[in-house]
């Protein structure tokens, strides 16, 4: 290894070799200061508040917005942002954020005493990637660790400066509360282990709270009395005396209906100020929670990372929005990008207008955190707080050009990969409307779609066209085609058809959820598992292939995880009663696990023997692999000259890999593991194929000239997902701008979730990296034919051609952006219903939400008024 960081260290010694992006501190201060003085012109100004203002001017002075409106006039000194074509918003505000922060945890049962405004660090590469994302205020966010946590502090975005301008002045104090497994789930003799005891805590914190307010009040009483000594002073209940007074509003950790009327209860008792965080089940309680006038943020469809978060789906804001919950969505996250937009816009496929999806990130969490007043809409009399867009901001296709802060910039967007030109854009979105009951077509042989825009993928899509499939199989593509008598027919007018999406690497059937072992099945013991096959343990009746499906994705590698061999990826269809119905192939591909190499930086982070024993680590891991095979190698070439010898079913395992029949899929993130990866690969005369290779980019020439494509991990599209790099300066849009960097070089490549919650967003992941310049006839092409081909199944699969299988999938517009659904779904030629647990959810809840405003709701725990909810938590 020393030799390689030799290398690296002379490259760096020779700038005009260097061709590498990066992005260091320097690099990421805006060129400009304006002293929080700016005239924004010519603006696509999406006020929130006031309505949408094309082709408007916002002017902020001395860090307040002064005046909205038409070809307002420059004063003096001003700077001018010319914002043409762009469009204009509030800041975002995340109402939950463990951001620039060191810590976020203490562990005792009570710790209102603590405060994270004592641990903020406004140097945190996480609080310019929110900047990035157009984020301005943030709530950073005491952990769930225990029931009553630490107090939290609202913050302003303002990367590297001072902690007294990071948080933001006069806001309400906040305080973090947590229910479920996080503060059960410690073990050993911790109180609480259930939910029970979890409510006895606050129970007791409460009244033992209560009792200290009377002994300092009958104190004050009294005071005049020098006999009389105040009591001691406590900080524990001091704060939870500012929760009961409500002059700490309370930030609640919560997930389960149960606890969460639980909470609910107790705010009815105890009076203090309430909004419940996450809260994936709160659109079971809805009317409840609107009757009480109870704000929630939630996620916008993260649902199996925990067992108790199973029931969480991404119609939930629809339903709190229309019941009259106020709701917002937020991030939950560290440090990287997060696409908290497009969160929010998943809410408009569901229903929600595009405004109120707007509102879930601007003024509604504003409200939440009691600053509205001062941020979440283009108002005049605000703070200066707005995010510059060069596309519609609840879009895949969009991304944040310039964040200011009180009028001063302090993120922009610099090209460093230069794809900006062939970005694609997004326009203002249209209202949708959502049912969960699709018309399903009648069963038959033989079905036709007509009048559809189909995209082949193989070729120019052809509009008015139609798709006839036979038994399974495409038997035309065309404007003309003759249908054979008893031929279904679905109207394809205004839709448009394309291939199934093919997912090339999930863990879908393996995982369940996660947190609990007996939930998954993608690992096993040892570091030597060639002759394992994942397929053996896909349950087809897993809740994820369901959701998958409702995504358009209809088959996927299913791959194992664990040791240096971990065993053989599989191909599956995303639908069928039994394993073999499922299964395409078992033996795909070898998956084999390279171990990252140790990164330049950390020679100045790590002792010298630390860093020394990590490079031995990385060598013997490294040897220990190669010597796998070379054994391999051994025993096949001794068992084919006839010797005799015991049959070793691990090595023959391994036949049809070293014979470079099949693929080996080598997982390697690093530059050091991608590089050692060809090398062996050329040495031993493999088919390789490259998963992940996060740094790739860094290789394209030693790609290219290798020919091994790559199973690209795109960027996260879901929160608390966030966006990683491999070293901390390379350039934020890294994994955004990854898809076009290959497609530059010349590299073949597909894309692979690596997940089992996540799989169901591929094509929105996919979607981000068309913002940052890749073409969108080759994002589908990598979702589908070119997935194909690098798993060995383009015969069959990956486009819509004459003898190819009929997997076909019909939607309302473009695959890839947030707001689209399905209409129609064909695997193997069956239409197969759109339903998961999402939908039977959904109709199950959605007569809850139902009422009209100003109505008396008579509900599960007593009759109700309804309120609204913008003056109620406004007043608060």
């Amino acid at each position: 290894m020393i030799p390689f960081f030799l290398a690296a260290l002379a490259t760096q010694a020779k700038p005009a070799v260097q061709t590498i992006p990066r992005e260091l501190d320097a690099q990421r201060i805006p060129t400009f200061k304006t002293g929080g003085n700016v005239l924004i012109r010519h603006g696509r100004v999406l006020t929130v508040t006031k309505g949408f203002l094309d082709g408007a001017d916002v002017l902020i002075q001395n860090g307040k917005i002064v005046a909205v409106g038409m070809n307002l006039t420059v004063p003096a000194g001003v700077k001018v942002i010319d914002a043409t074509g762009k469009f204009v918003t509030p800041g975002i505000v995340d109402a939950h954020s463990h951001r620039g922060v060191d810590d976020i945890n203490e562990i005792d049962t009570i710790s209102a005493e603590v405060s994270i405004a004592d641990v903020i660090n406004p140097d945190q590469i996480g609080i310019y990637n929110s900047l990035a994302s157009g984020i301005t205020t943030q709530l950073a966010l005491h952990g769930s660790a225990n029931p009553v946590g630490g107090q939290s502090v609202i913050i302003k975005s303002k990367w590297r400066r001072p902690p007294e301008e990071f948080v933001f002045p006069g806001a309400p104090r906040e305080i973090k509360f947590a229910l479920g497994e996080n503060p059960t789930g410690w073990g050993g003799q911790r109180y609480p282990a259930s939910r029970m005891g979890v409510e006895t805590v606050y129970r007791r914190a409460f009244n033992d709270a209560r009792d200290y307010m009377k002994r300092w009040d009958d104190y004050r009483a009294q005071a005049s009395d020098p006999k009389i000594a105040p009591p001691r002073k406590d900080l524990r209940l001091e704060a939870l005396a500012g929760v009961l007074r409500r002059d700490i509003r309370v930030q609640c950790h919560s997930y389960r209906q149960d606890e969460i009327m639980m909470m609910v209860r107790l705010r009815e008792e105890f009076g203090f100020n309430l909004t419940l965080q996450h809260g994936l089940e709160t659109y079971k309680v809805a009317p409840e929670l609107a009757a009480a006038g109870i704000p929630v943020s939630v996620f916008g469809d993260a649902f199996a990372y925990k067992l108790e978060v199973i029931d969480s789906m991404p119609m939930a804001t629809t339903i709190l929005d229309k019941a009259g919950v106020l709701v917002s969505v937020n991030t939950d996250t560290f440090g990287g990008p997060v696409p908290l937009t497009l969160d929010a816009a998943k809410a408009i496929r569901y229903g929600t207008s595009p405004e109120r999806a707007l509102r879930m990130v601007t003024i509604n969490p504003a409200m939440e955190l009691g600053v509205a007043n001062r941020v979440g809409s283009i108002e005049t009399g605000k703070d200066g707080d707005i995010a510059i867009w060069d596309g519609y901001p609840l879009s895949v296709y969009t991304k944040c050009a310039m964040t200011l802060i009180e009028g001063e910039p302090f993120f922009e967007r610099r090209d460093q990969f230069g794809v900006d030109k062939a970005a694609m854009r997004a326009d203002l979105p249209v209202a949708k409307t959502y049912s969960p009951d699709l018309p399903v077509p009648a069963q038959a042989s033989s079905y036709v779609i007509t009048g559809a825009t189909v995209h082949p993928v193989s070729g120019p899509e052809q509009k008015g066209a139609s798709v006839l499939f036979t038994n399974g199989r495409i038997v035309a593509v065309g404007a003309k085609i003759s249908a054979p008598g008893g031929t279904v027919r679905v109207d394809g007018r205004g839709l448009h058809v394309w291939p199934g999406l093919i997912d090339g690497g999930a863990q879908l059937g393996l995982t369940e959820f996660g947190q609990v072992s007996q939930a998954t099945d993608a690992r096993e013991n040892g570091s030597f598992n060639p002759d394992l096959k994942a397929t053996t343990a896909v349950n087809p009746d897993s809740f994820n292939f369901p959701k998958v499906r409702y995504n358009g994705i209809t088959t996927a590698r299913i791959y194992p995880q664990g040791g240096e061999v971990a065993g053989q990826s599989g191909i599956v269809r995303t639908l069928g009663g039994s394993p073999e119905e499922m299964r395409i192939s078992d033996t795909m591909g070898l998956d084999v696990y390279v171990p990252e190499g140790v990164a330049l930086g950390a020679r100045y982070q790590m002792s010298p023997n630390d860093f020394s024993e990590a490079q031995t680590r990385v060598r013997d891991y490294r040897k220990a692999l190669r010597e796998r095979f070379e054994a391999a190698g051994r025993y096949l070439a001794a068992k084919d000259a006839g010797e005799p010898m015991p049959n070793d079913i691990k090595m023959e395992a391994m036949r049809p890999y070293l014979k470079g029949e099949k693929p080996v899929l080598f997982h390697a993130r690093d530059e050091s593991a991608i590089r050692w990866t060809l090398a062996f690969a050329k040495e031993m005369k493999l088919k390789a194929v490259l998963v992940g290779a996060a740094d790739a980019w860094r290789v394209t020439k030693e790609v290219k000239a290798s020919g091994i494509p790559i199973l690209v991990v795109p960027p996260v599209a879901q929160c608390p997902g966030e966006d990683s790099i491999v070293d901390e300066y390379d350039p934020y849009d890294t994994p955004m701008a990854f898809g076009t960097l290959l497609r530059r070089a010349g590299i073949a490549f597909a894309f692979a979730s690596e997940d089992w919650e996540t799989a169901m967003n591929l094509p929105l992941r996919v979607g981000r990296m068309c913002a940052f310049g890749l073409p969108h006839d080759a994002a589908m092409r990598a979702l589908t034919l070119d997935s194909a081909k690098i798993l060995g199944l383009d015969r069959d699969y990956g486009s819509l051609e004459a003898g190819k299988v009929a997997n076909v999938i019909v939607t309302d517009g473009d695959p890839l952006e947030a707001t689209t659904s399905l209409r129609f779904l064909f695997i193997e030629g069956k239409p197969v219903p759109l339903v998961s647990r999402y939908t039977e959810l959904y109709k199950r809840y959605k007569a809850l939400a139902d009422q009209s405003d100003e109505v008396t709701f008579v509900g599960r725990l007593g009759t109700y008024k309804y309120y609204n909810m913008d003056q109620v938590v406004g007043q608060a």
